[in-house]
């Protein structure tokens, strides 16, 4: 069977397509492909205004103790009874509001998860509640910032390279007063830029191929693998960085 070579015309056409994007698309660097990260703000779960869910938020789980036996409920309305926990048994925290806990445990009629009386449950660090909502409070805005692809001064390492990508430039250095980081980070616009070609007719037609051009450039600099100062040399406007922002200290929960 003979297969026909495709002719200029088709690879012309092909050539237009493949560079046909969007001028103004930004890109992280030549060659990297940016993978759109999952919205950390959301869940399957139906949650309850005025709580906060540590699903999401918390990569460890937080064990607590069962002191008495307790109802266990689906709503904080007190709505459909889903069992009865057993005194002297562990389970795990998963919400907390300011009428009740929502834990994840084994009841007389098996596994739930549901909305148990505070006065249930011990087991929970000093000042947590307290904590938790200073945690949340960061974490909406550090979330903000990353689903916009931007930095701030507080943020850390991991935080920065979750919203911007992987730094181009990198250095370390350590002494007595700690560790310091200062990363740089290129961002890149695609310029359109028009030449001519020849079809399968031997006509001249014009093709238009697409540069990528540095737009912006910022630096990051960590101390103790947080942020503390932003420079930024912005192109074509176009920014990452949050200037009129600054991310509290991190929470440690437990």
């Amino acid at each position: 069977m003979n297969l026909k070579s495709p002719s200029l015309a088709s690879l012309a056409l092909l050539l237009t397509l493949a560079l046909s994007l969007p001028a103004n698309a930004q890109l992280r660097r030549p060659g990297i492909v940016t993978v759109e990260r999952e919205d950390r703000t959301k869940s399957e779960l139906v949650k309850e205004d005025g709580a906060i869910y540590l699903e999401g938020m918390v990569e460890k789980e937080l064990v607590v103790r069962v002191t008495v036996g307790a109802a266990v409920y689906a709503n904080l309305q007190g709505e459909r009874w889903m069992g009865n926990l057993l005194p002297e048994q562990n389970a795990v925290l998963l919400a907390v509001s300011e009428k009740a806990y929502r834990v994840r445990a084994k009841a007389k009629q098996g596994q739930v998860a549901g909305w148990v009386s505070k006065a249930a449950i011990a087991g929970l660090p000093e000042g947590f509640e307290d904590n938790l909502r200073l945690y949340h409070e960061r974490y909406l805005l550090v979330s903000e910032l990353i689903e916009n692809k931007q930095v701030a001064l507080g943020m850390t390492v991991a935080e920065v390279t979750d919203a911007i990508g992987p730094p181009d430039k990198r250095q370390s250095t350590v002494n007595e007063a700690g560790r310091t980081d200062s990363l740089e980070f290129i961002s890149y616009q695609r310029v359109p830029q028009t030449v001519m070609s020849v079809d399968a007719f031997g006509q001249a037609v014009p093709v238009t191929r697409y540069l990528e051009v540095e737009s912006g450039r910022i630096t990051v600099d960590f101390s103790n693998d947080v942020v503390t100062s932003i420079s930024e040399s912005e192109g074509l406007n176009y920014s990452n960085a949050r200037l009129d922002v600054t991310v509290p200290p991190l929470v440690f929960l437990f």
